[in-house]
Order: structure tokens, then C-alpha cells, then sequence
């Protein structure tokens, strides 16, 4: 996704392929969710230092990019999940504010969950569900 694209997207709505994190000082604990869901379903983008509230994106950028980069993609070839994710990482600057941009791609093995396998998720619309 080119910076230009992102933008795009931030003058629409959350799509089933989009999904945004404040994550301003750390990667939240919600994103298991959403990596699960993408994983599972389709694929899809992640993207950190945006929050939408009431259909409106805001842009607060992560206060220290390189570390947050490095705990969620740690996290995604650690032991959090059941199998190793690995994603496209893009970095993106709007006025002094550092956004964080991740492809999750569509998994080959199923079910991906993190921690057990109650925690295993679909994407429905631009919400994460529970598969299990």
C-alpha cells in the first residue's frame, strides 16, 4: 500500500481488508484479534497511530515506531501463535507523525490463533468474530 493509498482509505470508512490501532506507546492487545481474523479469512492491512471514532479518522502516529515494529513482528514469529505470520511492514510519515503499516497475508494452514485455539478469529465486515 503506497502512502497515497493509505490516505485513500482514511477518507472512506474500516473496510473488511482494513483495520486501524491507536497503539500510540505499544502494540494493543486487540491486534491478536485482528492478525488472527486476517490470517483466517482473506487477508488484510493493519495499521498503527490512527484511531477511528464515529466514522472519522484521526492520525496520532506511534511514539516510538521502531520498537513497536519490532514487539508485534517478535510477537508474530514467536510463540503468541500457533504458526509463524509473516507480513510486509511499511512506514509512513504525516506531518511528524510516524504510522505503522502491516499486510497480514491469508494463511495456507488453518486455524491461525493465538495462545489456544478458542482464540481463533474470522473477519465479518470490519469486525473480528470468533471462529470457534
Amino acid at each position: 500500500m503506497t502512502k497515497q493509498e493509505l490516505q485513500n482509505k482514511l477518507q472512506d470508512m474500516e473496510w473488511e481488508d482494513f483495520e486501524v490501532k491507536l497503539a500510540i506507546g505499544g502494540v494493543p492487545k486487540s491486534v491478536w484479534e485482528s492478525v488472527s481474523a486476517f490470517s483466517n479469512t482473506a487477508g488484510g492491512w493493519l495499521i498503527f497511530g490512527i484511531e477511528e471514532k464515529n466514522g472519522i479518522f484521526n492520525i496520532f502516529g506511534v511514539s516510538n515506531p521502531s520498537k513497536i515494529e519490532h514487539e508485534f513482528l517478535n510477537s508474530l514469529n514467536g510463540e503468541k501463535f500457533n504458526i509463524k505470520i509473516r507480513v510486509n511492514s511499511y512506514k509512513y510519515n504525516f506531518d511528524d507523525k510516524i504510522v505503522l503499516a502491516f499486510y497480514i497475508p491469508i494463511s495456507k494452514q488453518k486455524p491461525v490463533y493465538f495462545n489456544s485455539l478458542s482464540n481463533s478469529f474470522i473477519r465479518s465486515g470490519s469486525a473480528d468474530r470468533r471462529a470457534l
